[in-house]
């Protein structure tokens, strides 16, 4: 079965319209149609379904649709792997991360891996979990660094690496960052900035949980997924943020943070390393192997308290 078919397919199911579906693969439509048609024949099934409502697919065209997918990311991720092993430089490591990770853990990592191993390159990239997710699936990334609650990639390995506290990111001259120490109730009833529940469905629903719980209804006055840009907002005094207690160590201007002293034992920021052991360069097995042999030097990265 050619993979171009599995390709039109799952582009027509996807836009649900075989102009758009032929504009999105830079063809025209009457090949389009005959490749799905070509494609039915051979399975014996209908995928589509016409007529004059429109488009739609049918169940089986919806299982294949989903296998579809499979195929072509595994396909798409060998091409990529077998590429970049056979360029000069496969002696790169595409590692990716969430922007916390640079706070503690990534800095000395990437230092000592480059002053034991000169001859290997880490190349560095910030992305969402999600995305990440995506790029490790695709051959992109060989090693991620993301919040575990992201769906993992299947037959992918992972790693917990990193674990702290969250803290109250509060503006410094609100009456709030006199006290040593907040209540979860005291940082829930000031206005809060939060990461959008889209991007980070796992996290926000935690803290917005753990806020219900007490009987405390937040209000959202910004989104801001990247911590950053959140430590700006709050040095701004739009609101209060949840923070991981390693953002202290960003030196963000105007920001107190204080911990809280009833935060529920399952609030707590967390970061692992997921990779791929079938798709992997030896270079990249090598920068693990060293991620792993730090973490295990420092257990205080993943004490829990």
């Amino acid at each position: 079965m050619d993979l171009r078919h599995m390709r039109h397919l799952v582009a027509v199911a996807e836009e649900m319209h075989f102009g758009r579906a032929a504009q999105r693969l830079n063809m025209a439509q009457p090949p389009l149609s005959q490749s799905i048609k070509r494609l039915e024949d051979y399975l014996g099934v209908q995928l589509l379904e016409r007529s004059r409502s429109g488009l739609s697919v049918t169940p089986a065209g919806q299982v294949f649709v989903e296998e579809a997918r499979r195929t072509l990311m595994q396909a798409d991720l060998t091409r990529a792997v077998t590429l970049r092993a056979a360029q000069s430089n496969a002696t790169q490591v595409h590692v990716s991360f969430i922007g916390p990770a640079m706070f503690r853990l990534l800095p000395p990592v990437v230092l000592r891996h480059h002053q034991m191993r000169k001859e290997i390159e880490i190349r560095l990239s910030q992305e969402s979990s999600p995305k990440q997710m995506v790029g490790i699936m695709q051959g992109r990334y060989d090693v991620a660094f993301i919040h575990p609650s992201t769906d993992l990639i299947e037959g992918g390995d992972a790693m917990m690496v990193e674990r702290c506290r969250f803290v109250a990111a509060i503006p410094e001259d609100w009456p709030l960052a006199r006290q040593e120490s907040v209540s979860l109730r005291e940082v829930g009833e000031q206005p809060l900035i939060m990461a959008p529940q889209r991007e980070a469905p796992g996290r926000v629903s935690e803290q917005l949980t753990a806020f219900r719980d007490i009987g405390v209804s937040p209000r959202v006055v910004q989104e801001s997924m990247q911590t950053h840009s959140t430590l700006s907002l709050v040095a701004a005094r739009l609101g209060c943020a949840l923070a991981m207690e390693t953002a202290a160590e960003t030196g963000v201007r105007g920001v107190a943070f204080r911990p809280i002293h009833d935060l529920p034992g399952n609030l707590r920021w967390e970061t692992a390393m997921v990779w791929h052991p079938q798709h992997i360069s030896s270079a990249a097995k090598l920068f693990i192997s060293d991620i792993k042999a730090y973490v295990a030097e420092h257990p205080e990265l993943i004490a829990r308290d």
